[in-house]
């Protein structure tokens, strides 16, 4: 009897013991995401309004980080990181950084013209950077503004303006967001690229960013700005949907505009390598392709220009795995392209 009772009074310390133990992890884990959330809120200046909002950013952060550090330790591919965009809900990202309108019923309703059809794949090359070839300028961002379609139609222009007149002219975002909203395009509340490309056609250009600066609201339209034209597009066709071959076909020639699932917290949080894997296509960011290439390892990406600024991603650029399985492309991004012609 005295056996049994000395048994049960050392499993119960047992367990009183694993419980502390637990109890003290749990403790550590909790002081440890505590002092993340703090070195993370100097890093970006966040501030917040008081105990209970740093309380509820807290636990969005906290859940955020538990999902970097489980992709980041299930692949070696491509990385995450606890970037600006850490301590908010998906609902808030996608309502605040994307803006990308998707046509009612998934498809543009016009059909265009494809120039570059007849090419053979077999004639490309293997490998295309338009970044080193200065038809891309620098890193831009559109911050709580939901306009990324203005950036992305912008982005595929500047590059056929470039291609067309050997001048790499940054042009106006704000011009898009201030005076294309009679119809679909609603500045910080979304917006489409062909329709940005149709406003551009029928407005005889868009001036520079200099001259119509970017503010990252809605605005009335400066017609005196808006006049100034420093660069104009004839027209613009679509690439075949759900087809990276006659994607490639388009990039080889020129930057492209497309939309992906930036909501995505894959996207959201990449910090580096080739994105690859379990993406979602739910069509909510407009970016734009600026070229292609083949990793070490051999995995064939895409290289595509983002409007987050330079602190996201592979200073500002993201490289998205080409050729999936999904005709649709990773995240979307074959499901909708299409680009200006001069």
């Amino acid at each position: 009897m005295a056996s049994y009772s000395q048994g049960l009074l050392f499993a119960i310390l047992a367990c009183a013991c694993v419980l502390s133990t637990l109890a003290a992890r749990d403790l550590a884990d909790d002081r440890s995401i505590v002092a993340r959330h703090e070195q993370w809120m100097a890093k970006y200046g966040r501030v917040y309004s008081g105990i209970a909002e740093k309380a509820q950013r807290l636990e969005v952060f906290k859940a955020n980080v538990a999902f970097i550090e489980s992709v980041n330790a299930g692949t070696d591919k491509f990385w995450l990181e606890a970037n600006q965009f850490a301590d908010i809900t998906d609902d808030e990202f996608r309502a605040t950084h994307t803006g990308y309108k998707a046509p009612v019923g998934g498809n543009k309703g016009r059909k265009t013209g494809f120039r570059y059809a007849n090419v053979s794949l077999d004639a490309l090359p293997t490998s295309m950077d338009w970044r080193t070839k200065g038809a891309v300028t620098p890193i831009k961002d559109q911050g709580q503004c939901g306009c990324c379609w203005a950036f992305s139609t912008v982005a595929s222009m500047e590059g056929i303006v470039k291609l067309s007149t050997g001048k790499l002219i940054s042009l106006s975002e704000q011009e898009l967001v201030d005076c294309d909203v009679d119809g679909m395009d609603q500045g910080c509340e979304g917006g489409l690229m062909d329709n940005a490309f149709e406003f551009i056609i029928n407005n005889g250009g868009l001036t520079t960013e200099g001259n119509y600066p970017y503010t990252g609201t809605d605005g009335s339209c400066n017609s005196n700005k808006e006049s100034n034209a420093a660069a104009s597009i004839k027209g613009y066709e679509d690439v075949p949907a759900n087809d990276e071959a006659s994607l490639q076909k388009a990039v080889a020639a020129q930057p492209v505009s497309v939309a992906v699932d930036g909501g995505d917290n894959l996207f959201r949080f990449y910090k580096g390598g080739v994105l690859s894997g379990d993406c979602g296509t739910e069509l909510d960011h407009g970016i734009a392709v600026v070229g292609y290439g083949v990793a070490s390892d051999g995995t064939k990406y895409w290289v595509m220009k983002n409007s987050w600024g330079t602190s996201w991603g592979e200073n500002g650029f993201i490289r998205m795995e080409r050729d999936v399985a999904d005709e649709q492309g990773l995240c979307g991004l074959a499901m909708q392209p299409s680009y200006p012609t001069a």
